[in-house]
């Protein structure tokens, strides 16, 4: 839809939505860590930037495309100048649509996704459960994760691929 309006170009990382728009995309913290920012909306782009410490009468419109160099660089320099715990603390409890990105093993520890069993150990390799989820068909976990990936293509038939070469 998007396309046939005239408002999405097959080139990436100029559309909004594919990190494009500088208020949806993912930013380096101060310690290395990263947060990503989704405010689509006016509203959540107003909590953001209220959490961020950032002035929108000093900002160009959201959606003004040719402001967008600007906007990018003060998130930049604004995300930072902060720790991605800082950045947990600030926006813990608000609706900015920004989060701090968690490890696998953080997200395993996560409390929302440890009480829905989103991710699981399967023969002590941590993994996505399987989903979706029916209460009368229970889904089961796929079983061993660490396959021989020759003997399956020989299975279905196709040869292996060559080895890499040695460095």
């Amino acid at each position: 839809s998007l396309r046939n309006q005239g408002r999405w170009s097959l080139e990436r990382g100029v559309n909004i939505l594919d990190s494009g728009a500088p208020f949806y995309d993912v930013y380096r913290t101060s310690d290395g860590g990263w947060l990503a920012l989704a405010c689509l909306e006016p509203q959540f782009f107003a909590t953001w930037l209220d959490r961020a410490g950032i002035n929108e009468s000093d900002l160009p419109s959201q959606y003004d495309v040719a402001g967008w160099g600007q906007l990018r660089s003060e998130f930049e320099r604004v995300i930072g100048s902060r720790t991605r715990d800082e950045w947990r603390e600030s926006l813990e409890g608000s609706d900015a649509c920004a989060e701090v990105v968690l490890t696998m093993e953080e997200a395993a520890e996560h409390p929302q996704l440890a009480e829905r069993g989103t991710l699981v150990q399967e023969d002590g390799l941590l993994q996505p459960a399987p989903a979706p989820r029916f209460s009368r068909t229970p889904s089961q976990t796929p079983g061993d994760v660490a396959v021989d990936l020759g003997s399956v293509l020989a299975e279905w038939g196709v040869p292996a691929p060559p080895s890499a070469p040695d460095a």
